[in-house]
């Protein structure tokens, strides 16, 4: 019987889209580049992992490319701006597991400064029961460790627990140590999955 339902952030509770901040606030001719130099880097898997400070990371892609020093600046100083974007149908869903009676707890991949941002903006406090997010733990999902952190952290058992993701390899490593798992391929299906799952409706 699942008790513990554990959430991934991006695309799951919280829109993640740097296509957007991109296509607002980069030259044309620099979309592609500045997606590979910044978001697809490993300055900002680094960030994720918190052994990369923001004024170090700037420093670092700005360097790389230099045209857009200013657009970088900002991204770092408005870290929620045209990134992160609340999903507010699914955050609602939260209130309503809770009064259900499960632990809700979250996993996830984030920078710190963005992490603190987005909970306080979506009053995570309210909600959530706990959770271990990357930077605190210097842990990146699927690396195995985070989830047995979390486990440990709050004692939960694996077959009382679920898991959702949006990215398959992290669904997978947690499916490999035993937790129930929603691999969540579309944000807008998330009630839907849920209620598959926990065969009742929320």
């Amino acid at each position: 019987m699942i008790k513990n339902i554990v959430f991934d952030l991006g695309n799951v509770l919280i829109e993640y889209n740097p296509q957007k901040f991109i296509i607002r606030n980069v030259k044309e001719e620099n979309f592609t580049k500045f997606n590979e130099v910044v978001f697809k880097s490993k300055e900002w898997l680094d960030l994720d992992r918190g052994i990369l400070e923001y004024n170090r990371a700037v420093e670092i892609f700005s360097e790389k490319l230099p045209e857009e020093r200013e657009s970088i600046k900002y991204l770092f100083d408005n870290s929620i701006q045209d990134v992160l974007f609340p999903i507010e149908e699914n955050l609602e869903l939260l209130s309503n597991l809770k009064r259900k009676g499960y632990k809700l707890y979250i996993l996830s991949n984030f920078h710190r400064e963005a992490y603190l941002e987005i909970a306080k903006k979506c009053n995570f406090d309210r909600y959530f029961d706990g959770g271990v997010i990357s930077y605190d733990v210097n842990l990146l999902k699927p690396e195995e460790e985070i989830y047995r952190t979390l486990l440990k952290k709050y004692d939960l058992l694996e077959k009382e627990t679920l898991f959702i993701d949006d990215t398959l390899n992290n669904v997978e490593k947690a499916s490999e140590l035993g937790i129930e798992t929603i691999h969540l391929t579309e944000k807008s299906k998330l009630k839907e999955e849920l209620e598959r799952v926990l065969k009742m409706k929320i």
